[in-house]
């Protein structure tokens, strides 16, 4: 059996998937298999991928008509034959030792997840930088494997591709991307770390994830209410989830926080003023008070305050602040 399983969704990107692909095969260290899920592209991916199975047998094709990124990864995960699952989107690329140091980590921590902090690549200088917090990940990185109740700061950090999971987690637990949907990592990476016995953290990057394409959902959200729709119900499924498990203080906290900070990003472009202060009503009727009062443990100016104007209702004071809040340090 393949030691991993790399699920790739791709969708026309012949100008990324020869470096995404050559970056994922020259991993060592572990036995993998490599799963593209051609969702429908109309440009010359299909022939890159067809070239590249032909020279390298661990290279599966998987072709389905365009359904979005949650439907092709369902499709790559029950494909999927290794003992841990990788997703990598095929605009991104790897640094070395990626599958490795994965399988390490999660072998010395007993962990059944690992969450990494991401590079960010800037598509037009070339420039990189750290995605989250180096001190942070650091002292999460010394901590081994433990429970998500231990450090629920981790639950704000809920994409897919930040993450190695044991794929006995997420067949055990049901646990699948919701489609069609936009955010449909949100979902996943919550129940995935909620349901984990055990997760551990790694302090080094070795995911480039490429920004500036044009392409990405914060390029293409401002007028477009599918957006905020989505964002929404995904929260609606979360909130449902952790009370349906009758979650801790702590795991709302975490919680709370990215409902709180990204949310409230998600604020920032929601045009005209209408359409801010439905978003705003709708994102406050999700929560009841105590849920929004667990935010308030981590003695954050930054989250108290999303906190206190959720409590009031004060959309004024929401869209007055609401640029310099995001801009502050998170300060906990």
């Amino acid at each position: 059996m393949h030691t991993i399983s790399v699920i790739v969704p791709v969708y026309n990107v012949e100008k990324y998937l020869r470096r995404c692909l050559d970056s994922i095969l020259s991993q060592e260290g572990a036995d993998a298999e490599i799963i593209c899920v051609n969702d429908g592209s109309t440009d010359a991916s299909p022939a890159i991928l067809a070239e590249y199975a032909a020279e390298h047998p661990d290279l599966r094709i998987l072709t389905q008509p365009n359904r979005g990124l949650g439907a092709a990864r369902n499709a790559g995960l029950d494909a999927a034959e290794g003992e841990y699952v990788i997703f990598v989107d095929s605009d991104d690329f790897l640094e070395p030792g990626y599958f490795a140091a994965a399988v390490q980590k999660l072998e010395n921590d007993g962990a059944d997840l690992v969450m990494f902090n991401p590079i960010i690549y800037d598509h037009r200088t070339g420039q990189t930088h750290p995605y989250r917090s180096m001190i942070d990940f650091y002292r999460f990185s010394c901590a081994g494997g433990f429970p998500v109740e231990e450090h629920p700061l981790l639950l704000s950090f809920n994409g897919c591709w930040d993450k190695v999971c044991r794929r006995s987690l997420l067949t055990d637990n049901n646990i699948r991307f919701p489609c069609p949907r936009i955010y449909e990592d949100v979902t996943f990476g919550i129940f995935a770390q909620v349901c984990a016995r055990k997760i551990c953290v790694h302090k080094e990057g070795f995911y480039n994830y490429r920004k500036n394409t044009g392409s990405s959902i914060t390029d293409r959200e401002i007028n477009n209410k599918q957006f905020r729709g989505d964002f929404l119900q995904n929260l609606r499924e979360v909130t449902a989830f952790l009370r349906g498990r009758g979650c801790s203080g702590a795991v709302w906290s975490g919680v709370m926080l990215y409902a709180l900070r990204d949310g409230m990003f998600h604020l920032c472009y929601t045009r005209p003023r209408a359409e801010f202060v439905r978003f705003f009503g709708q994102l406050r009727a999700l929560f009841s008070e105590e849920e929004v009062r667990t935010a308030l443990v981590w003695g954050s100016e930054k989250i108290d305050w999303f906190a206190d104007v959720l409590l009031r209702g004060d959309v004024r004071a929401c869209k007055r602040g609401i640029v310099r809040a995001l801009n502050a340090p998170l300060g906990i």
